[in-house]
């Protein structure tokens, strides 16, 4: 059963939408090391130990925490792990945490990015239904808003009309080439219960405004997570 048969039977459910954001900025710091870069720079055997705990890897990303201390996002089909360095005295160590994903309910979807035909920009639902609203950071509410409006409401309908907070982990890095700029961007959304995620890289051709940039393809992913 998918992450979806979870409030079928109830009405509010199926006629609520999800809230749509705006885009925020995507500062870009040219001094931190893009993610494939800065997980060399964490040992060996951290590594190693996030992609067995998370199992086959959906998405990842490392860099500095709010810290500024060495950190990693690892989400697979069997977790969404996280790792953090912490000072023990005078001694650093790595720390991690893992949610484990419920076998089976994992669900995957590409989306291709294109607007709707109509141009509006809506999530699936009846007029005048309901509407979801996250409490999600500023922050993270930007990241989100870079979504087209299918993706957003894919990452938002699992925590329909749940109580539980909503804690976002997001990563995007930034490449400037002579013909456009392309960013990759990670968003994932999670509570105890559980998890949804969006991976994808968009692209704007030098000189273009900003709405003509292009998805190239993005996929996302929902399960439940288990009790630790």
């Amino acid at each position: 059963m998918d992450i979806d048969a979870w409030r079928r039977e109830d009405p509010e459910f199926t006629r609520a939408v999800t809230q749509i954001h705006e885009p925020g900025g995507l500062p870009v710091d040219s001094g931190v090391p893009a993610r494939h870069a800065y997980w060399e720079l964490l040992p060996g055997d951290v590594r190693a130990r996030l992609l067995e705990k998370a199992g086959r890897c959906l998405t990842w990303w490392a860099g500095p925490n709010s810290d500024g201390r060495p950190s990693a996002v690892v989400v697979g089909d069997r977790g969404l792990c996280r790792v953090g360095q912490v000072q023990q005295g005078e001694v650093a160590e790595f720390r991690g945490q893992r949610a484990r994903v419920e076998p089976g309910s994992l669900h995957s979807r590409t989306f291709d990015g294109r607007p709707a035909p109509d141009g509006r920009a809506t999530a699936p639902g009846l007029p005048g239904a309901p509407v979801l609203r996250l409490d999600l950071v500023p922050e993270a509410q930007g990241v989100l808003g870079h979504f087209p409006p299918a993706v957003q409401d894919f990452l938002q309908r699992p925590f329909l009309g749940g109580d539980a907070r909503v804690t976002a982990d997001w990563y995007y890095d930034e490449t400037v080439e002579p013909e456009r700029t392309t960013w990759f961007v990670v968003l994932v959304l999670s509570t105890d219960g559980a998890l949804a995620l969006a991976e994808g890289t968009r692209t704007l051709d030098r000189g273009a405004r900003p709405g003509r940039a292009e998805w190239h393809g993005i996929q996302c992913h929902r399960a439940r997570l288990t009790p630790r």
